[in-house]
């Protein structure tokens, strides 16, 4: 799992606590890695009449561990509107997603409910209108994927030799958790 690295600069300047510049830099590196893999999207959709199950977002589920969403649903027929966060993790064998919406506004009339799955390859966002409208969607998301982090990877210490892994003083082989 990605998690934050935190370069120890010592406790005074030039104290020799601190680590290495390669061992700095490396963790900067990798902090910079995790930013990355983060990324902001925004698009526009529409669904029509009030046929539920409209698909107005998805994402292909091999790069999705998590994700945030805005949505804003506008009739622009008369301005009402509706805005939504919604929260989405994937399951951990890919063929769901559990998500959490909330902090809805409503200006004026209710206009859809929101409903994520995974079908196929893909992570959905669906929309079951309320009204028989033509609706636009404004989304904003920040999709995280993690990566190929795999259980029982053995670790290795950098500059060895690939045979050379950690291990405990009982011999026992060192692995990575997921």
């Amino acid at each position: 799992m990605a998690t934050l690295e935190v370069v120890n600069v010592g406790a005074l300047p030039n104290d020799g606590e601190g680590d290495p510049l390669r061992t700095a830099f490396q963790k900067i590196n990798n902090n910079f890695a995790n930013l990355w893999a983060t990324g902001f999207q925004t698009s526009n959709t529409f669904s029509i009449g009030n046929t539920p199950g409209q698909v107005i977002f998805q994402y292909p589920v091999s790069s999705f561990t998590q994700g945030m969403f805005q949505i804003k649903s506008l009739n622009p027929s008369n301005n009402d509107s509706e805005q939504i966060s919604i929260s989405a993790q994937i399951h951990n064998n890919g063929n769901g997603v559990v998500f959490s919406g909330y902090g809805t506004t409503v200006v004026n009339t209710w206009l859809t409910t929101y409903n994520m799955d995974v079908v196929g390859s893909n992570v959905r966002i669906t929309v079951d209108p309320l009204v028989n409208e033509t609706l636009q969607h404004f989304i904003s998301s920040q999709i995280t994927y993690i990566g190929d982090d795999v259980a029982g990877l053995m670790l290795e210490l950098d500059g060895y030799p690939s045979s050379s892994v950690l291990s405990t003083e009982t011999d026992l082989d060192l692995t990575t958790e997921v």
